[in-house]
């Protein structure tokens, strides 16, 4: 005989019918292998090249005023106007929805303008506009504003989410505690099952790799990493010179190749983007530089050999950013190596 809570005595009688709820909807799920071959699965549509897809979660995450933004929201205009990125494709227009909590809206408006024409598919949430308009602070670790964020996309048809930056839109979570994850986790898995692909924008930590606890990367679809070239001792003002690496690729057959990428302003209503495929030494430094130091690891990660990469790290060793130990490496701290210069394969 089950003890009936004194408190709440209809408690028992709650728990029987939200038992035989979840039984019945288990029941509805339950797909045999026998029948699995047989279960017309429509094929998530791809949504930028062969590496984003329908419903994926994404990151992007760099230092401090690299550029991490300027990328951002080149996404979201190239996905709302269904212009190719740079030199990944875009298949199809979208509705895009960009949650902006940390630029200020002139900044914000400028880069829109520079960006592209006016497009009616692309939507922004300011977090200072909203508070002057509300007096209302975002928060997505609040349940609430998930909820409104999720119904919001459904109503108006929002099939992108770009949120920059974790760091600006998440507070009273704790970035190194994997429990303090589950605030979010569950909201980016919901978003998931409605078709949303969500682009999160996050900070890099001091060792390079993305901040906090590595949970969050678990659901990722895919991770970008940006880093300085420095090869450029003089970056631009109001652009951008950054280095894009994809350190997890769960879609593409094979690894996106890394990128060098240029904003520059031309004036008050123009802004050059430009492009390139990166040199070698380029991609190892953003490689040792996120974590992966072996160099195996290294090879696989680039498609090439180990004797490959060994070259390459003794031309670093000579250009001095780069300490060899055995077959690990390690950069040198910035302040003991002066910039290298871009070079041909060895």
């Amino acid at each position: 005989m089950q003890d009936i809570d004194p408190l709440d005595p209809g408690r028992h009688s709650k728990d029987d019918d939200q038992n035989k709820e979840w039984q019945e909807a288990l029941a509805k799920g339950l797909t045999r292998s026998s029948g699995l071959n047989h279960l017309a699965i429509k094929p998530r549509p791809k949504v930028i090249d062969c590496w984003a897809y329908q419903g994926d979660l994404g990151f992007i995450f760099a230092p401090r005023g690299l550029g991490k933004t300027w990328l951002g929201m080149l996404i979201a205009h190239g996905l709302a106007t269904g212009t190719d990125i740079g030199p990944w494709k875009v298949y199809h227009q979208h509705n895009v929805l960009y949650i902006d909590g940390e630029m200020p809206p002139s900044d914000i408006q400028w880069r829109d303008k520079v960006l592209g024409e006016p497009t009616p598919n692309l939507t922004y949430i300011n977090h200072e506009i909203l508070f002057e308009r509300t007096g209302r602070i975002m928060n997505l670790a609040d349940y609430s504003l998930q909820n409104a964020i999720i119904s919001l996309c459904k109503e108006q048809n929002f099939t992108v989410l770009v949120l920059d930056n974790l760091s600006t839109l998440v507070s009273g979570v704790d970035e190194n505690k994997t429990i303090d994850w589950e605030k979010i986790l569950p909201w980016l898995l919901r978003l998931r099952r409605e078709h949303i692909l969500v682009v999160f924008i996050h900070h890099a930590g001091r060792g390079g790799q993305m901040r906090g606890s590595s949970k969050r990367e678990d659901p990722s679809a895919w991770i970008i990493s940006l880093h300085d070239p420095r090869n450029d001792p003089e970056a631009e003002t109001l652009g951008a010179h950054f280095i894009s690496t994809f350190t997890k690729n769960r879609n593409a057959p094979e690894k996106p190749k890394s990128l060098e990428w240029n904003f520059t302003p031309m004036g008050d209503n123009e802004i050059l983007v430009r492009f390139e495929l990166s040199q070698p030494l380029d991609v190892l430094r953003e490689l040792v530089s996120s974590g992966v130091t072996q160099c195996t690891e290294i090879a696989e990660e680039m498609s090439v050999t180990a004797g490959y990469v060994s070259r390459l790290a003794k031309k670093a060793e000579a250009a001095g950013w780069l300490e060899i130990k055995g077959r690990k490496y390690f950069i040198k701290n910035h302040s003991d190596s002066p910039p290298f210069s871009q070079s041909n394969d060895p």
